[in-house]
């Protein structure tokens, strides 16, 4: 093998992994790090995942550097190495379906379909997981797409109709499960992320928002919400809209995963659309 020829080989398998990061622009600029402690358009990492990833959805933190996943169609977890973005394990616990959010709850994994089915289970070792499937009055018409936890209670953020039961929201309804009952906790709207944004120098008005994915600070309390429609939007731990910022679509092909180290560290995922599915890690700023 001649010096080219090798030159090549190792720029391939490095580009295979991690990418170079985007120069930053205004509009992906344009919020506030002491309001949101990341430098979002210049994650620390970039992880390319394997291509049984490509379209990544839930993401949730179990510990030791791990994180857990789950992607559209098949009823695996796997579970990835937040340093170097390799599959080190996966296990089935249900068929096919569309599988959109996975968290970690009191040592159990639970899962979120889109059509309101949650399947809740133990990993034990050497043991094949037996899945409990409920629902809690989701339907389809919810497009369920976000799940996370705050103080020990599910969290689900709702990407179509925000409206469950005889709750009614002009908006995108984000819910927790209390006393197995599905509690309004986020109603977003349209106009007042808007209101919001219009005095912004360059990033002044959210086009869309279609909630993707939702986690908490382990610090602040604040609620991170993410928007396959390249938006960040965070209200802090009472409840009040902190700020908002538009993500690089570039970057971030479709952003459908967000969480949380216990030491703040930000992980976002996004599907792949054609190529692999990719894995960001970003510092906080706060230390």
């Amino acid at each position: 093998m001649n010096k080219l020829s090798f030159f090549l080989l190792i720029t391939l398998f490095a580009c295979s992994f991690i990418e170079y990061k985007l120069p930053p622009t205004e509009t992906y600029t344009d919020y506030s790090v002491d309001k949101i402690p990341y430098l979002l358009n210049e994650p620390d990492t970039i992880f390319k995942l394997p291509w049984m990833l490509e379209e990544i959805s839930g993401l949730t933190y179990v510990g030791d550097n791990t994180l857990v996943s789950v992607q559209d169609e098949e009823g695996i977890i796997y579970y990835i190495d937040a340093l170097s973005g390799s599959v080190s394990e996966k296990k089935r616990f249900g068929s096919s379906g569309d599988y959109e959010g996975v968290e970690l709850l009191k040592n159990s994994f639970w899962v979120m379909e889109s059509n309101g089915a949650f399947h809740s289970f133990r990993v034990k070792p050497n043991s094949d997981i037996k899945s409990k499937k409920m629902t809690y009055g989701f339907t389809s018409k919810n497009d369920l797409e976000g799940l996370g936890q705050h103080n020990g209670k599910l969290l689900i953020a709702c990407k179509a109709d925000g409206s469950v039961g005889p709750t009614e929201v002009k908006g995108k309804g984000i819910y927790k499960i209390a006393g197995n009952k599905p509690k309004l906790f986020i109603a977003i709207r349209q106009k007042e992320l808007n209101s919001f944004v219009e005095n912004k120098k360059y990033f002044n008005e959210v086009k869309d928002f279609d909630p993707s994915a939702i986690a908490v600070h382990p610090s602040t309390g604040d609620i991170y919400i993410l928007s396959a429609d390249h938006v960040l939007v965070v209200y802090d731990k009472s409840l009040n809209l902190k700020e908002v910022a538009k993500l690089n679509k570039k970057l971030f092909i479709q952003p459908e995963g967000i969480t949380f180290s216990p030491e703040g560290t930000l992980y976002l995922t996004s599907e792949g659309n054609g190529s692999k599915g990719r894995l960001f890690v970003l510092s906080s700023l706060i230390k």
